[in-house]
């Protein structure tokens, strides 16, 4: 008996957010269905998690269309295309989940292949509840464009429920909110007085995560040590802001930052501009690191509770990022005390309510 095939679809693979779920997601698929990945990875490092779990890869291994999202998009298609006619005759139905860059195979499944496709958004989808969100996102009106196109999905799966009602009010209602997934570390951390606190940053340089605001302000501060970690187009502006700064120390991108620094890391700042499921937000959770986001960006408000299991500062506000931080440097237990009850709280973010969920939506299309 053949196992339903699944064709992952991820035209650019990079650092980040895409990366880590795609590899979550594989990870625990691959038990019940037949895997196969394409993309077109930024670097060939990138692919190496997957081929430990023994999937079929379709890499372009293109430089040239990294660079050129919708003509990538179109040829990885192509791939898929070109693969599916390989197909044993008789197999069960392949199942296309797209997981970025979703109106290109939508288009182009809808007319030529007709497979069942299940897309994932990560990204900001305008509603009622993310106006603030909205104003920093550059391409919203393109973007009200390209959700009209999810009803050509079988299923989207999106990480909210405020998703799931806009989506549905416009139409669309094969729709599902279904969380990351994010797995519990046994860690134990003490509650002591800190004089100087190690104050991380981890993501892309770029943009929508707003790494300047973090660096600005934090450099207020004289007894707090920061640090960044990532790389992306900001980083020589970032360079030069920390320019003769002592207690500014940066360090390229790297597989499992948390794992490395988990000891050293005495709290995690997010400052994106907008965000979907912040995946930093989560990793630090389950390391038991206390944590400070913008209460109107993602899903920061519900992993952290309103502020009882983390710090929540208005999204782009100094006064409220620095007030927050004056708060957690004269309180570190307290800080210590909310993350402890943060790392409780991943139990709304298990298998059963996360990954199982997913296979569920495959399994019954």
């Amino acid at each position: 008996m053949f196992k339903k095939k699944i064709y992952f679809y991820c035209p650019i693979l990079e650092n980040g957010g895409i990366k880590t779920t795609t590899e979550i997601y594989i990870n625990y698929l691959q038990k019940f269905f037949k895997i196969e990945l394409f993309t077109n990875a930024k670097k060939i490092s990138y692919l190496k998690n997957f081929k430990k779990k023994n999937i079929k890869i379709i890499n372009l291994n293109n430089t040239f269309l990294v660079k050129r999202i919708f003509l990538n998009s179109i040829v990885i298609f192509f791939e898929i295309i070109k693969r599916n006619k390989n197909e044993i005759t008789g197999e069960n139905k392949t199942i296309i989940f797209s997981m970025q860059n979703h109106i290109i195979i939508l288009i182009l499944n809808f007319f030529f292949l007709k497979k069942k496709i299940l897309i994932r958004t990560s990204s900001i989808i305008p509603n009622k509840n993310n106006l603030k969100e909205i104003k920093n996102y550059k391409f919203i009106f393109l973007k009200r464009i390209v959700i009209y196109f999810y009803r050509l999905a079988d299923h989207v799966v999106t990480f909210s429920n405020d998703n799931v009602l806009k989506l549905k009010k416009i139409g669309i209602q094969n729709v599902s909110c279904v969380y990351n997934y994010f797995k519990k570390h046994r860690i134990n951390r003490a509650k002591v007085k800190k004089d100087n606190l190690n104050v991380f940053f981890i993501g892309r340089f770029s943009y929508e995560k707003d790494p300047e605001f973090f660096l600005k302000n934090l450099l207020y501060f004289k007894k707090i040590k920061i640090h960044l970690i990532g790389n992306g187009s900001l980083k020589n502006k970032l360079l030069n802001i920390a320019k003769k700064k002592e207690n500014v120390y940066f360090y390229n991108y790297m597989e499992n930052p948390f794992l490395k620094f988990k000891n050293r890391i005495d709290l995690l700042c997010i400052t994106s501009k907008y965000e979907g499921t912040p995946n930093v937000m989560g990793e630090a959770m389950s390391y038991k690191i206390p944590i400070l986001a913008p209460k109107e960006v993602g899903l920061a408000k519900k992993f952290l509770k309103n502020g009882k299991l983390g710090y929540l500062y208005k999204l782009g506000n100094e006064n409220s990022f620095k007030g927050e931080i004056r708060k957690i440097c004269n309180n570190y237990a307290s800080a210590i005390l909310k993350a402890n009850y943060a790392w409780k709280s991943l139990d709304r973010f298990n298998i059963k309510n996360t990954l199982f969920k997913i296979k569920k939506i495959l399994d019954n299309l």
